[in-house]
């Protein structure tokens, strides 16, 4: 399979790190634990966003595609990836319930990108799961943008040897991949060290491209090694490695905002991305910005046009925002099409 390059002449502006969450309403196949339910993190998520807990079981799936599609619409972006989840496996290859958290099946991504044409499918692929390498020839055929993992949470070893059929297929259709390094704070962390930079070097060695999210940044107050060291020997070594400045204004990680935005290296290699719904706020900066320069930032009511605005004003380029073009797969597929395209689905 020969990889499909984007020919795209214009440079449109992409969030490419959007969570699609569900329940398993309107058979959409999503599921949440129950324990992940009463995590703290997700419980102020319910709070911020007002979704009551009846709402969870009756519409939600529905209504949070038709929320993401609201917001990207009248944001300042033109167009966002929508990021799916799959679950962890066990050592037969198949899902396990106790330590899944969460689970959005491509189909899903696939069927809320068909309805609403400025959202893009980057669906999630467990690959130690049995049938990992069917469906990523299905998302390939569907037309992927990306593929996402969070190996913490999710028990996915990307330095295995047995994943290597699985980057080859990737690096083959050119589909890259969307990799969460460095603490997590949403989701329940099953195994820290998935997270680690240096697991990258597999993926990058078979010519995958990789999007590190959130620069493999440091939440606040852990006691995690700080990985951005290691992570730019990479950059220097790996010209198919990529950043995401995902959730760097969020009350884990904003300290680093300042930093990363205006170093050279990082500036040069980082794709901009939300990490909508986790919160950005500017009130964080208000010692180097100013109370005015805070209060009208927090004035804008778009979360996603506010975090790319905080980001701006720290020292982020415009590229930010524009080069998705050059890594995601399938952009013409999708941005080309008619607005009022029919909502077939994958299923």
């Amino acid at each position: 399979m020969e990889p499909h390059v984007s020919q795209i002449s214009h440079q449109p502006r992409i969030d490419i790190h959007i969570h699609l969450a569900g329940t398993g309403c309107y058979n959409s196949g999503c599921w949440m634990h129950p324990k992940l339910r009463q995590r703290s993190t997700i419980r102020l998520l319910k709070a911020l966003y007002r979704i009551p807990d009846h709402a969870l079981n009756r519409d939600f799936d529905q209504h949070w595609a038709r929320q993401i599609d609201m917001l990207v619409s009248t944001s300042i972006v033109d167009y966002g990836v929508v990021l799916g989840f799959d679950g962890a496996g066990d050592i037969r290859g198949q899902r396990d319930p106790d330590t899944t958290q969460l689970i959005v099946p491509p189909e899903w991504v696939f069927w809320v990108c068909k309805r609403y044409p400025r959202l893009l499918p980057g669906p999630s692929i467990n690959p130690h799961l049995h049938n990992a390498l069917d469906t990523l020839e299905a998302c390939i055929e569907h037309k992927a943008v990306l593929i996402k993992w969070l190996p913490s949470a999710q028990l996915i070893h990307p330095s295995n040897k047995k994943v290597l059929p699985f980057y080859r297929k990737m690096a083959t259709a050119g589909i890259p991949l969307l990799i969460h390094c460095g603490g997590e704070r949403t989701f329940i962390p099953l195994d820290p060290s998935l997270g680690e930079v240096h697991h990258l070097r597999v993926p990058l060695e078979e010519g995958v491209k990789v999007i590190c999210a959130h620069s493999a940044t440091k939440p606040l107050g852990s006691k995690e090694q700080d990985q951005l060291p290691e992570l730019r020997k990479l950059l220097d070594i790996y010209p198919n490695l990529w950043l995401d400045n995902s959730g760097i204004c969020n009350p884990s990680r904003f300290y680093h905002l300042p930093q990363l935005a205006q170093d050279p290296l990082i500036q040069q290699r980082t794709l901009y991305g939300s990490d909508y719904p986790v919160p950005s706020n500017a009130f964080y900066y208000v010692h180097q910005l100013g109370i005015r320069r805070v209060w009208q930032a927090e004035k804008i009511s778009n979360l996603i046009s506010r975090d790319v605005h905080i980001k701006k004003t720290f020292g982020y380029p415009e590229q930010t925002l524009t080069r998705a073009h050059q890594v995601l797969a399938n952009l013409d597929h999708w941005l080309e099409r008619p607005t009022q395209r029919s909502a077939s689905s994958m299923r």
